[in-house]
């Protein structure tokens, strides 16, 4: 984990759609919300991307990096302080050439906060 104790994954499972379905709960206490911003905390987007690629990780079990983010919407701000909850819906699908095509949307409060399309690869750096 990128930064340790920004949030933990609750419960996870796989859908009948074929997604996984990410439980995460957000530390509304961690220090980088002292400076993003005072009084006023909101994730930063890289780590919301940080937090999917984390969760790819563990549903293809092993390292993965970023090659290409074909689109990325960020839809709504997250402030932490009211809602700490969040769930992921990630579909991952590892093509022939050895790459992983990801499709992700984020929900917070049945409100969608983030729709992500990116390629990834095995990384060699833990």
């Amino acid at each position: 984990m990128l930064l340790e104790n920004f949030y933990k994954i609750i419960h996870r499972k796989e859908r009948e759609d074929g997604k996984q379905e990410i439980e995460i709960e957000l530390n509304p206490g961690h220090v980088l919300y002292q400076g993003h911003f005072p009084g006023q905390p909101v994730v930063p987007g890289v780590c919301t991307l940080q937090m999917i690629k984390e969760s790819a990780e563990q549903i293809a079990n092993r390292p993965l990096q970023y090659v290409q983010i074909t689109s990325s919407k960020f839809l709504s701000a997250i402030n932490p302080m009211e809602t700490p909850l969040l769930q992921l819906f990630i579909r991952l699908e590892e093509t022939e050439e050895h790459l992983f095509k990801l499709q992700a949307e984020g929900i917070c409060k049945e409100k969608e906060f983030i729709k992500l399309k990116a390629t990834l690869m095995t990384s060699m750096h833990q």
